[in-house]
Parts: C-alpha cells; sequence; structure tokens
C-alpha cells in the first residue's frame, strides 16, 4: 500500500472516531425554569429540550428546596409526543427561595447523562 493512501485512511479513521465522539451522548439544549432563573412566579412543571430522543422509564428529576428538602412531582411525560422535550409536573406550591433540579436521562441509543441547575423564586 502507498505512503499516500496510508496517510488517507488513516485521517478517514481519525474522523470518523472524532465526529462519533462528539455525538455519542444527548445534551440538555434547554429549560424552563432556565438555569440560575429568577422567577417572579413560581413555575407548575419543569420542562427540559434534550438533543436526542430519551428513554422515559429511565429519565426524570428531582427538585430539591434550599434546605435540601425534596419537593413532590409527578410522572413524566413528553411533551407533544416528542422524546426530546419532557415535561414534569410540581406537585406542591414553591415559596420564594432557592431550588435545584437534580436530574438524569437515558438517550434512546443509551447513553446516561445527568446534570444539575438551581433556580430562585423570589416574589
Amino acid at each position: 500500500m502507498s505512503r499516500t493512501v496510508s496517510i488517507a485512511l488513516a485521517m478517514t479513521a481519525a474522523l470518523c472516531v472524532g465526529a462519533t465522539g462528539a455525538y455519542a451522548h444527548p445534551r440538555l439544549q434547554a429549560s424552563n425554569p432556565a438555569p440560575g432563573a429568577k422567577l417572579n412566579v413560581a413555575p407548575k412543571e419543569i420542562r427540559m429540550t434534550f438533543s436526542e430522543g430519551l428513554v422515559a422509564p429511565f429519565t426524570g428529576l428531582e427538585l430539591k428546596n434550599n434546605s435540601g428538602k425534596v419537593i413532590s412531582t409527578s410522572k413524566l411525560t413528553f411533551a407533544a409526543g416528542d422524546a426530546r422535550r419532557i415535561v414534569v409536573p410540581i406537585g406542591a406550591r414553591l415559596t420564594t427561595g432557592s431550588y435545584t433540579v437534580i436530574w438524569h436521562a437515558v438517550s434512546v441509543d443509551t447513553h446516561r447523562i445527568s446534570g444539575s441547575f438551581t433556580f430562585k423564586v423570589v416574589r
């Protein structure tokens, strides 16, 4: 095999591996409330949009107040049947204070990710 062909094959392989790794996991694209938001009106649900479709039984979140107490939430659903957008109703009225959303998600290609963000109700 010529040196030029060997170099071309090596470069193609490197590009393929790099492209696969870059898009291997879903990403959180947006949420409502947004990370760091200061809200005058307490939200009644948490909405999150991901870059890939998710598997509902392996995706969810936990909502905690600034004391670490878990706030009840209802069952996760997909917004308008779109497996990239989840909606989680909040089961209690939120009062003034800081809240942390701790989430985890598994994409349809079985990659698991997790993260957290905070928001405040400032009324």
